[in-house]
């Protein structure tokens, strides 16, 4: 449900391979328990690539009112965007699930990326369409509705997994809360919550445990400027 970029509303892309390579060869496996906070930025902070678990992009506003920039599932990387500008960003790196990830420090990362020409500019595109997905996921928060907002972040969410079936149910890859949902569409959970209720009472959303299912045919007509047939 893209509407003027190419990055996925609030679901990062995955990590190009050779990017992934310099941390299998160099990174250090890493216990990330649930609710640490991932050292990112430079000069000073660390780059992680996530094996499992979920990381989420937060930060507060000046009400101190909490935001969720991304959803950051398995085979992303966390803080490359604040270390490649070579600064910080006022942004939390939170991890909801806990999980493992092959850390590298800044100055290590850095150097590695740097060293070869085709590696940097696949972690610069990378990068790029992380941003692209922010602005995407603002983009949706300023201009469309809170269902239209839910649609948006399911598709993207079953889209990084596997191709949403229209004819069929689609899984979510991992589960989520209706607290957390609300926070990353900028609604409130009451909001949330009769939605998917209207959904099920109409044959579209279901429950498989903790598990969300969407039914694909709430995707049909989502428009995407450069995807025909999203």
């Amino acid at each position: 449900m893209r509407q003027i970029l190419f990055g996925e509303q609030w679901i990062h892309p995955e990590a190009p391979k050779l990017v992934k390579e310099i941390f299998y060869a160099k990174g250090k496996r890493t216990i990330l328990k649930k609710g640490s906070e991932l050292l990112h930025g430079a000069p000073s902070g660390e780059v992680t690539l996530l094996l499992s678990g979920i990381c989420l992009y937060r930060f507060w506003d000046s009400l101190d009112k909490e935001h969720i920039m991304s959803i950051i599932p398995p085979g992303r990387t966390v803080g490359d965007i604040d270390a490649f500008c070579g600064n910080i960003a006022n942004v939390s790196a939170y991890m909801a699930k806990g999980g493992t990830g092959l850390v590298l420090p800044y100055h290590v990362w850095h150097e590695s990326i740097s060293a070869n020409k085709e590696i940097l500019e696949q972690q610069a595109v990378n990068i790029v369409v992380k941003q692209e997905s922010h602005i995407e996921a603002l983009l949706a928060c300023f201009t469309l509705d809170v269902e239209k907002r839910l649609m948006a972040l399911f598709h993207a969410l079953i889209k990084a997994y596997y191709p949403p079936k229209l004819d069929d149910w689609n899984p979510l890859p991992f589960s989520l809360t209706n607290v957390l949902i609300a926070k990353v569409v900028s609604a409130s959970r009451t909001s949330v919550s009769l939605i998917l209720s209207d959904w099920q009472s109409r044959g579209l959303f279901k429950k498989d445990g903790r598990i969300f299912l969407i039914h694909g045919n709430i995707f049909r007509h989502l428009y995407d400027w450069w995807e025909a047939d999203a």
